[in-house]
């Protein structure tokens, strides 16, 4: 196959790549040109930035393809301009969405309890709590507007935009990938060094609530190996939920961390609610609130009937191999550096667990 991939130079988009080519098929880069991963001689490249739209077309002009990844594709407007660019030249066009269209997952308002529950500004999307884990027929963003609301996150609602184009599109075979945090080797974000760096300090780590919510999370070499499949195969006008098959409690998921680094696990639990209020740690920051402070659990049973997740890896293996990754390469660790906030991270837990321990023995007394 001759598959045109958007980006493809980092991170999963990079694994998918690599995967193509051992596959034996054709790849075309569309890439400013800025990284050249090692099979850069391998594929074709086309340099160009997808923001200019006249000069997507202009680039992209006459080509066919039998199928297009785009994991860059974070507004309506580049939604359009890749569908004018290409439309009526491709056999498949598969495109990375994400869990944040369901109004949660680090970038909603706030997490929402039977206590705490929606307001009417804050009802978006779906109100997960009867629902999880939420199935894709559980949101229509052919209901959302076109306009940017300025209470949600800018990337949540890029994403539904892009989805909205895809239902509105005739004549555009779509797929849509609607992702969770993902993580692995190489990673750009830093949310996975944000928990080994702590991990490998040895100094306490604030748990909202104990850490005893569960967390989802996609592995980028799994992830890749799903993309490459219906990038394959994929049957067109589909939305996919896409997830690693473990759901652990994020308590559980730092100790597989802290196993893989060989290292102990120095947690303290705090009520969420306190330390929203009393610290400045970026609860609500999308790199760390996915994980801590307002995660989403989707249902992967459409991903399994329809394309088969018999690949994906162990939750212990993939950790085991993301950790290995940053211990044989420090550097990736300092480039990932979240150092700034945590002395008032360690402060902070000494302090609760000192007054803890305080009203503990006052009660018990």
């Amino acid at each position: 196959m001759d598959i045109l991939v958007v980006g493809g130079t980092r991170f999963f988009g990079r694994c998918t790549v690599e995967q193509l080519l051992a596959a034996g098929h054709k790849v075309t880069i569309f890439s400013r040109g800025n990284v050249r991963p090692p099979f850069w001689h391998d594929i074709e490249h086309i340099a160009g930035d997808r923001e200019e739209v006249e000069g997507l077309r202009q680039q992209l002009a006459g080509r066919q393809f039998d199928a297009v990844l785009d994991n860059q594709c974070y507004d309506q407007q580049e939604a359009r301009s890749i569908i004018g660019a290409l439309q009526g030249r491709i056999g498949r066009y598969v495109v990375a969405s994400t869990v944040s269209v369901y109004g949660e997952g680090g970038h909603a308002t706030g997490r929402h309890t039977v206590r705490q529950p929606l307001t009417d500004q804050e009802r978006f999307a779906v109100d997960y709590r009867a629902l999880e884990p939420v199935r894709e027929t559980d949101l229509d963003n052919r209901d959302q507007p076109w306009e940017l609301r300025s209470n949600l996150s800018e990337y949540g609602e890029g994403k539904r935009q892009v989805e909205r184009v895809m239902l509105e599109s005739e004549d555009w075979p779509w797929i849509v990938v609607r992702v969770p945090s993902t993580l692995g080797p190489d990673d750009p974000s830093g949310r996975f060094a944000w928990w080994l760096s702590r991990i490998l300090d040895g100094e306490p780590i604030l748990l909202p609530d104990g850490g005893t919510h569960a967390i989802q999370l996609g592995y980028s070499r799994d992830l890749a190996t799903f993309l490459v499949r219906l990038l394959e195969d994929g049957p067109t006008g589909n939305i996919y939920n896409y997830a690693q098959h473990e759901t652990p409690q994020l308590a559980n998921w730092l100790q597989v961390i802290a196993d893989a680094a060989d290292k102990s696990l120095h947690t303290v639990s705090v009520p969420s609610s306190i330390l929203q209020q009393a610290t400045e740690l970026p609860w609500e920051d999308w790199f760390y609130a996915s994980f801590s402070y307002c995660p989403l659990l989707m249902s992967v049973a459409k991903a399994e009937a329809d394309i088969g997740l018999t690949f994906r890896t162990s939750l212990r293996d993939w950790v085991q191999t993301t950790v290995d990754s940053y211990l044989q390469n420090p550097e990736t660790l300092s480039a990932a550096d979240h150092s700034e906030q945590r002395p008032a991270e360690i402060d902070f837990a000494k302090q609760w667990t000192t007054a803890r321990d305080h009203l503990v023995r006052t009660l018990t007394d």
